[in-house]
């Protein structure tokens, strides 16, 4: 995009005969288009306007508000976009955060309650452990005398010795 005199002198917050007496010192690069207007680069009434504000008693131009008033040059406008482009991404890569962030929750919840349920499920199981070695420890009663039998002996019963434990 090209400036006018007119247009420059908006940018750079002077007068548009300012822009022409620099035009014509060659302070301004310019040069005349097709239909033989004056037309200027950004780049060129960037470079300017910053050399002029630093030969200017004042070290910046303010506007009608007290803002200063910079002009914008390509390498500024390209490194907004820049960060725009980059701001957008970031805000991007957030939101699918985000959402990768609810599903781990989610997951987590689900986790939890299969948890418990295996916690429940392993105390029974336990439990039934538990109650039958204690029903196996237990001893059992014997119901009369202990009888060692013919089967029972050692030699087969083929000794004379008698069992000493029945009455």
């Amino acid at each position: 995009m090209m400036f006018s005199p007119a247009k420059a002198a908006t940018k750079a917050g002077v007068s548009r005969k300012t822009v022409m007496n620099s035009i014509k010192s060659l302070e301004l690069p310019a040069h005349r288009n097709n239909q033989n207007h004056w037309v200027i680069r950004p780049i060129d009434l960037a470079n300017w306007i910053r050399e002029r504000d630093k030969r200017s008693p004042k070290a910046l131009r303010e506007n009608a508000r007290g803002i200063p008033h910079l002009a914008p040059t390509p390498q500024h406008e390209l490194d907004a976009l820049k960060a725009q482009l980059q701001l957008s991404f970031v805000k991007q890569r957030l939101e699918a955060s985000e959402q990768d962030n609810e599903k781990l929750k989610q997951e987590v919840v689900e986790l939890k309650a299969e948890l418990k349920e295996s916690r429940d499920q392993l105390s029974q199981v336990w439990r039934e452990v538990t109650d039958k070695l204690v029903s196996l420890a237990r001893p059992h009663k014997r119901r009369g005398p202990f009888v060692l039998t013919e089967d029972m002996r050692a030699d087969g019963g083929k000794d004379n010795i008698t069992n000493l434990f029945i009455d």
